[in-house]
């Protein structure tokens, strides 16, 4: 079977995405109870209002009743029900909390433009280090390379030998009781002999 190759879809838009989420949803309702749509203050308010009643502890024996007989007659079991229910703690109150400001587009910006250029001035810094040290180095070798050929230039193979020999130094010709650690050394090398 060859594959079928499916011409490039273009990008979906929003609107596009909320009428087929519509339809989508209206094809499910048609058997279904009617939706309840509630905004975001009224579900607030009757959770207030839910969480009110549970802390009064209104006299609830006559709605319980009724509330078993009818869940009884749709065979559920509400000892386990009521047992389930009972594990809920509705006496904390959930607090009132403001929503999350992550969407500052704006302080977003200004912290990567912050951030951008302390980035740029550690790598122009850490470049003019590199580039300084390399300079210097670079500075060290050839002003040795000048000096060494000054020296040597004026200096024959013949000069070098001669003044070489006229350092030849023994031991013989050293006076060791001159230098202060050579002399404690051979004063106890005496002794213990």
């Amino acid at each position: 079977m060859p594959a079928e190759t499916k011409p490039a879809e273009t990008p979906i838009s929003l609107k596009q995405t909320l009428e087929k989420s519509k339809l989508l949803t209206a094809k499910l309702r048609q058997n279904d109870l009617p939706p309840i749509e509630r905004g975001l203050d009224q579900i607030d308010s009757q959770t207030h209002n839910l969480i009110s009643k549970a802390a009064q502890g209104d006299d609830q024996s006559n709605v319980d009743v009724r509330a078993h007989y009818f869940l009884s007659k749709g065979r559920v079991n509400t000892k386990v029900l009521m047992r389930d229910l009972d594990t809920i703690n509705l006496g904390a109150a959930t607090e009132h909390r403001q929503p999350i400001q992550d969407t500052d587009v704006e302080g977003y910006f200004v912290q990567e433009r912050t951030r951008t250029i302390v980035d740029t001035i550690q790598e122009g810094k850490q470049e003019t280090l590199d580039d300084i040290m390399g300079q210097f180095d670079l500075d060290v070798q050839t002003t040795w390379q000048d000096l060494r050929s000054k020296l040597c230039d004026g200096y024959s193979a013949e000069q070098a030998k001669a003044d070489m020999a006229s350092m030849n130094i023994t031991k013989s010709k050293i006076d060791l009781s001159r230098v202060p650690a050579a002399a404690a050394a051979t004063s106890t090398t005496t002794t213990t002999r």
